[in-house]
């Protein structure tokens, strides 16, 4: 929660910004704040699959599997930047492919990780997990809709509009499902402890606890 905290307080910061670009250049393609939407993403989107390793506990092999998503996401937003704003459209395609791939090598990662979760996950962080990966998946595919909307002759507005929702649905999102994972965590490890309490051998396990 603190990390999901962190990134919607930068993009809280970042769409003040953009807010004040737009209104300034009303009427011109300068109203655009492309520059300022991508540094959000370089900012926000490491923090939003970092909580995967984070809720995972997955100890040292986390670190290389942070750094792997890490890495992937920093590569696929630098090579949208450069596609969005490349006048050449080889350039703008090229870059745009380069950037789906990496997108993919992170499904990839995260769907290897998410199929083989230790057992000691219980049934709500497995659940909670598995829907930000979907986010992910689902989520993170309405930017590339807003990537072709100049595209299929669309107005700009509408790309970022379709940003927009994109930004709301993902960040505020992983961040509800981050929440309701605690709560219900929290709700099967009292469950758990009150039925062990009542077992048989509850009452020999507190004492052995407190004798230790």
């Amino acid at each position: 929660m603190r990390v999901a905290t962190v990134y919607i307080a930068i993009a809280a910061v970042n769409y003040l910004y953009m807010k004040d670009v737009y209104a300034a250049g009303a009427g011109s393609d300068a109203r655009f704040p492309t520059q300022i939407r991508y540094i959000d993403w370089f900012l926000t989107t490491p923090l939003m699959l970092l909580k995967f390793p984070l809720m995972l506990g997955v100890g040292k092999k986390g670190v290389s599997f942070m750094t792997r998503l890490v890495l992937l996401d920093i590569a696929m937003i630098v090579t949208g930047y450069i596609g969005e704003i490349s006048a050449s459209p080889a350039m703008h395609y090229g870059f745009f492919l380069l950037g789906c791939i990496a997108w993919l090598l992170i499904l990839v990662s995260l769907f290897i990780a998410l199929g083989t979760l230790p057992e000691r996950i219980g049934p709500a962080l497995r659940q909670g997990v598995r829907t930000m990966g979907l986010f992910v998946v689902v989520g993170w595919a309405i930017y590339p809709l807003g990537y072709f909307a100049p595209i299929l002759g669309l107005p700009g507005d509408v790309r970022e509009l379709l940003y927009n929702v994109a930004d709301l649905v993902n960040k505020v999102g992983l961040c509800l499902v981050v929440y309701v994972t605690a709560k219900q965590t929290g709700m099967e490890e009292r469950s758990s402890e009150g039925s062990t309490s009542l077992s048989p051998g509850g009452m020999y396990d507190e004492g052995a606890e407190a004798a230790q």
